[in-house]
């Protein structure tokens, strides 16, 4: 599942991949489109209910900054 978001032309992606110790990560990635520069962060998650609030969360504030959540 990819969660993204964009915003004039700046984009925000959410992936989750399972780990080999039973956890879930969730990888935030952002940049520019089009652009070679942008960043990312990794969120390590115990819980089902780890990753929801993670991802409520995030949906939260990108809502709050004006991005437009695309379905992909």
């Amino acid at each position: 599942m990819v969660l993204s978001w964009e915003k004039d032309n700046r984009y925000y992606k959410l992936l989750f991949q399972p780990t080999l110790f039973g956890t879930m990560d969730v990888i935030c990635v952002w940049g520019r489109v089009g652009g070679n520069l942008g960043g990312y962060k990794v969120i390590s998650c115990d819980t089902e209910k780890d990753v929801e609030l993670s991802v409520n969360n995030i949906k939260q504030k990108r809502k709050y900054r004006g991005y437009t959540l695309l379905e992909v």
